[in-house]
């Protein structure tokens, strides 16, 4: 019996020592256990919070919410408290949405095109591209400044509850930011004014971060909103006429930020770099807005001095000469001279006649054949660009006879540089004349070549008409006039 009792006593007094451990271990594991936990029961959790969210919002990540079902069921319930007009602009945007899918990014790229338009015209490649056959409600003058009238087609909230206008070309990717301003120029209190930023086509009927892909800062009670009306959540002071509200991108990171009379608020939104976008303005009533894509000094100093505007102020590519306007022209004049010059330099050496007149000629003859060495030769002096088909009549009226019957009497006619000769005169002089400084043999006395028909036609006639009477004459030979 005492054996008993002393081993029930040594289990109990176990236990008592081991009882400590055990609760520490359990409180170990309990912390250990709880954080994953709550992250399991936080990525499941059914439906979406609406409340405000200190901070940019990741557009790419919330995108990828929007698949899911609870996504899907949360604006089903906010469009059922809708009211019936309200509802029917927001179904018809949806319909338009689905019709008019969003383009990708390769097909809204600057093109080559576009790219030396706006190197050639710098930011005035950009203005805001209406398109008045599906949209009435707003005009354009001087490519940026837009102009809102009241009660037009869209502006109603059954219609869509907005009139929407996009520039022509997207926001470049090259610069890290790019930055635009809008001043209010003329906004009634009643008038609701949206800027931001979206992708094409975007409906020519709602405010920009109304549908997929755009972002907007709304004038209302300043609240920001992207791809849903009801993400619509609380973000910075409203503004009214005369404000200016300036709009800066990241397209590296997608990231957007806004600011108000040069005072940059917080980062607006973050992940907006999938699609090409636009600089977007919208309005649901009257109101007149100027924009500022680079084209004057920002209100924000920050982007005048980092050069943040979407391209230069001018162009840096010269354009084209006008049609028919050669005068002044750098590239058409230095095409002249150079054809100029080419045309005397291959006269020169073929369109120059035989003359009689013998004097310098104006261009040096620095490949004078062997025969220019005779007393009897001089260069001719016809000007190359003077030639004309007329040119041997006015300086030929007596032409020399082609042969002479004595020796004595024949003179070698002038030649110039590029003057062809006959065959039988192109015969150079032997060493032995060349060394004792007499003058070349005289064609007539030169031996017959009987190497082309050419020569022996002329020749066979001479020597048939030298048993007539004599007669001069003169046959031209070798001179080839253009």
């Amino acid at each position: 019996m005492g054996v008993l009792m002393m081993e029930e006593g040594d289990e109990s007094e176990l236990f008592m020592l081991l009882l400590p451990l055990i609760i520490l271990l359990c409180a170990v594991l309990f912390m250990a256990v709880t954080p994953f936990v709550f992250c399991i029961l936080f990525r499941i959790r059914e439906g979406i919070s609406l409340s405000d969210v200190e901070g940019p919002i990741n557009i790419a990540r919330e995108e990828q919410r929007e698949s899911r079902s609870s996504h899907i069921a949360a604006q089903q319930r906010w469009a059922d408290h809708l009211d019936r007009s309200t509802r029917n602009g927001y179904e018809r945007a949806v319909q338009w949405c689905i019709q008019h899918p969003p383009t990708s990014p390769r097909d809204t790229d600057i093109t080559m095109a576009q790219f030396l338009g706006i190197q050639e015209k710098g930011v005035s490649a950009w203005s805001f591209d209406p398109a008045y056959e599906s949209n009435v409600g707003a005009m354009v003058s001087a490519r940026t400044e837009v102009q809102f009238f009241d009660d037009s087609p869209g502006m109603a909230a059954e219609e869509g509850g907005a009139c929407t206008m996009q520039t022509n070309l997207p926001i470049p990717k090259m610069n890290d930011v790019y930055y635009w301003e809008v001043k209010m120029f003329s906004k009634p209190e009643s008038t609701t004014v949206a800027v931001g930023l979206a992708s094409k086509p975007y409906p020519p009927f709602r405010f920009p971060g109304y549908c997929k892909h755009s972002v907007g800062y709304l004038s209302d009670v300043g609240s920001k909103c992207y791809n849903h009306p009801f993400h619509a959540q609380s973000y910075g002071p409203a503004y009214v006429q005369g404000d200016v509200i300036g709009i800066g991108y990241r397209p590296r990171t997608g990231s957007v930020f806004f600011t108000r009379n040069g005072r940059r608020l917080e980062e607006a939104f973050i992940g907006l770099s999938h699609n090409n976008v636009f600089p977007t303005l919208a309005a649901n009533g009257a109101a007149e807005l100027h924009v500022n894509l680079g084209q004057a000094g920002f209100v924000l100093i920050e982007a005048n001095v980092k050069r943040w505007g979407l391209a230069p102020m001018t162009g840096t590519l010269a354009p084209p000469p006008a049609y028919g306007h050669d005068k002044d022209s750098i590239l058409i004049e230095t095409g002249l001279e150079h054809a100029v010059d080419a045309q005397s330099t291959a006269g020169s050496s073929r369109l120059v006649p035989a003359v009689s007149d013998q004097s310098d000629v104006s261009r040096p003859d620095t490949h004078a054949p062997a025969y220019a060495s005779s007393a009897d030769w001089h260069p001719s002096t016809v000007n190359v660009n003077e030639i004309r088909l007329d040119t041997l009549a006015r300086y030929n009226d007596s032409p020399p006879p082609y042969l002479s019957e004595s020796p004595t009497q024949s003179t070698v006619p002038p030649v110039s540089q590029g003057t062809r000769l006959p065959l039988s005169a192109e015969t150079p002089p032997s060493d032995s004349e060349l060394r004792s400084g007499g003058s070349p043999t005289p064609p007539s006395q030169l031996p017959p070549r009987w190497s082309s028909w050419h020569d022996w036609i002329p020749r066979w006639i001479v020597s048939r008409d030298n048993g007539r009477n004599p007669t001069n004459f003169t046959e031209l030979t070798g001179v080839t006039i253009e």
